[in-house]
């Protein structure tokens, strides 16, 4: 009997949480792949040993490793965008860059479904440390994720969801988790740009469980702009992961904005009912005010326009403040 190949073509492109992907798409058509036939997919090879139909699905690959205990899984992690079940061969090559610690004798493969609760090896796997793989024949249920680590490690569930949303006048921060060990605490973690990171706060967590806890964070009234976040899951142990980013455009209901960010000279601020205005002010990462102006200040400025030539480059906080005490507040950066 002859085995078939299929090497299918692959669109790559870029995003700002992960550095690159390779993917797969498949309509509503019946992708047929017959018993024997070899798929391969961005170095991911399925192989099934009954006739499988791969249809109205997306392959995609990360670079980005799922943190675990002791080690991570690999820099290959491979998402399905719908649960995928088929009896066969799956077959992960890597480069040995991308071994992220893991042992290569050692390997085993990792699957999850959507929950993206990774099973525990079962030590089933072939490592092939010549051939820069490792493969399982088995029964594979309702896969999303499939990557590769050291025998003996956990993979944890990074989160269940990360959602972004507007309410009024806030952007509202909510996630859950389906299982967590060793946790301590999640930081929350603001951008302008989707590059630079400041922390906004922190929220407990519930250290050790196995149900789904749900967790928020309110982001108090940040000017319009686009807003990036993530979080960054701290474990007792200091070791930590980052969450998938989230960016939402803040609109401006608050009828206040600023532009350009990042800024090389000339900030300004609109704000078109002045009179309720009591201060303008920036604030650098050490807590020092660098720039203030009151309202009578503020309206002599021309075209509303603050000048930050004479600022060093760097991260900044800048604060508009009500005469009710309202306080709007979002991060500024200084080219």
């Amino acid at each position: 009997m002859k085995t078939k190949y299929i090497v299918v073509a692959l669109v790559v492109y870029w995003s700002v949480s992960s550095p690159a992907y390779a993917q797969l798409k498949t309509g509503d058509n019946s992708f047929f792949i017959s018993p024997g036939t070899i798929v391969t997919v961005s170095s991911l090879s399925l192989t099934p040993t009954e006739a499988t139909n791969l249809n109205n699905n997306e392959i995609t690959h990360s670079s980005e490793p799922v943190v675990g205990k002791p080690t991570g899984s690999i820099n290959r992690v491979y998402k399905l965008a719908n649960p995928f079940s088929f009896k066969g061969k799956v077959l992960i090559t890597y480069l040995e860059s991308e071994l992220n610690g893991n042992s290569e004798d050692m390997l085993q493969l990792a699957s999850a479904g959507a929950n993206e609760v990774y099973q525990i090896p079962t030590n089933k796997s072939t490592a092939d440390p010549l051939g820069n793989n490792v493969h399982e024949t088995g029964d594979w249920t309702n896969v999303n994720f499939i990557t590769a680590t050291s025998s003996g490690s956990v993979l944890p569930v990074t989160l269940v969801d990360f959602v972004a949303a507007q309410r009024e006048n806030d952007v509202v921060l909510t996630w859950s988790t389906s299982f967590e060990a060793n946790s301590n605490f999640f930081e929350i973690q603001h951008s302008t740009d989707g590059k630079n990171w400041l922390a906004l706060g922190e929220v407990k967590s519930n250290g050790d469980s196995k149900i789904e806890r749900t967790y928020s964070y309110v982001h108090q009234r940040p000017l319009a702009a686009e807003h990036y976040y993530r979080l960054r899951m701290v474990d007792n142990d200091g070791s930590y992961a980052f969450s998938r980013i989230r960016n939402i455009r803040v609109g401006n209901n608050l009828a206040i904005a600023f532009h350009p960010n990042p800024v090389t000279d000339w900030l300004t601020i609109e704000m078109p009912d002045v009179q309720s205005l009591d201060n303008v002010k920036i604030i650098s990462k050490s807590g020092r005010v660098v720039y203030e102006a009151n309202k009578s200040q503020f309206q002599q400025l021309p075209d509303s326009a603050i000048n930050l030539k004479q600022l060093t480059a760097g991260i900044y906080v800048i604060q508009v403040r009500e005469q009710d005490g309202t306080l709007h507040s979002s991060k500024l950066i200084k080219n």
